[in-house]
């Protein structure tokens, strides 16, 4: 049976999204059909629903040995093929019964919910974990599952290798007119981010950001936002990019932080932001400089605060008050 985490993998775990289920109104013949899990161009889980004399039955395959959570990793070659031995309709979804062949005792429950005639949702029975969308395709030709995986490697079903050229596109205009600032033009830079921010958040609630890179540009675009939750949501999409592969991300991630403690007037942690005071003079203050080490700072791709003190004393220079 199913443990979380495990390394033996007796079900199938992944990253999703919950989807509202519709309202559909379907038969037991409905549901046949092949339904297909992919991380990224490789098939790691394959249910094959056929009906026949009013039953549903057929074979659910997946690795043997997996480790589930949040993502897909430790993923072996070894493929397992257990039974359907259960199939009804319940409600709104299908409930299936899939058996070891080799153990009758070694048996998952999962709920299969059409969402269209070529999506579902497949939860697995008991497991506090989301849904994972799954392709509805023909039953011929017969889908295998792939045995090439990376041991190493954590997979996502989602693509993030792909980039969006809108994201970019955003990204320049916020870069733009801060390559030469004028103190003059900061109210419509200001009211120009506010539209940079609102673009993002609908590209956001799309799901339209995919990789790394994505994922740092809209941190920037947000951390010149103006309110500590822009800051903080910021940061976390900075985490999100260094999930993704993007750890040039790690100094933004940094960056968001800093300037989310400080716009709450707690003291800022790594040393990345500094401010021209009321009197004219520049600071980094209020900063805990005790806390992050440099060893800590320079993982982080943060300078050490030697070096912020050199930059500080190049800003109080250039700008004197």
């Amino acid at each position: 049976m199913l443990g979380v985490p495990l390394l033996r993998l007796t079900a199938v775990a992944g990253l999703l999204l919950v989807v509202a289920t519709p309202a559909l109104c379907v038969s037991l013949k409905d549901y046949a059909g092949q339904y297909v899990l992919r991380l990224g161009d490789k098939n790691f889980l394959v249910l094959r629903l056929e009906e026949s004399h009013g039953k549903l039955g057929g074979t659910l395959s997946r690795p043997l040995h997996a480790s589930l959570g949040s993502s897909f990793s430790k993923i072996g070659a070894a493929v397992l093929t257990e039974r359907i031995t259960s199939a009804r309709v319940i409600a709104d979804h299908l409930h299936i019964q899939a058996t070891n062949p080799q153990d009758p005792s070694d048996s998952d429950d999962y709920e299969l919910t059409l969402q269209s005639a070529i999506t579902a949702s497949l939860q697995l029975s008991g497991v506090p974990i989301d849904p994972w969308m799954v392709d509805k395709v023909a039953l011929l030709p017969r889908l295998a599952i792939a045995t090439n995986w990376d041991l190493k490697r954590t997979y996502l079903q989602e693509d993030i290798s792909r980039s969006n050229p809108e994201m970019q596109r955003i990204m320049e205009a916020d870069q733009e007119p801060r390559q030469t600032l004028d103190i003059s033009q900061m109210a419509a830079i200001d009211t120009q981010d506010q539209a940079r921010r609102e673009q993002v958040l609908a590209l956001l609630a799309k799901d339209a950001l995919h990789s790394g890179t994505d994922f740092e540009q809209a941190a920037f675009v947000f951390q010149h936002g103006s309110t500590p939750g822009d800051y903080l949501l910021a940061h976390t999409l900075a985490m999100i990019a260094v999930a993704r592969g993007n750890a040039g991300a790690l100094w933004i991630a940094s960056a968001t932080l800093d300037r989310y403690l400080k716009s709450m007037d707690r003291p800022q942690v790594f040393g990345t932001q500094f401010n021209r005071q009321p009197d004219g003079n520049w600071s980094q203050e209020p900063y805990n400089r005790v806390l992050v080490s440099d060893k800590l700072r320079r993982k982080l791709g943060v300078p050490s605060q030697a070096a912020q003190q050199k930059q500080l004393e190049q800003y109080r220079n250039a700008n004197p008050h």
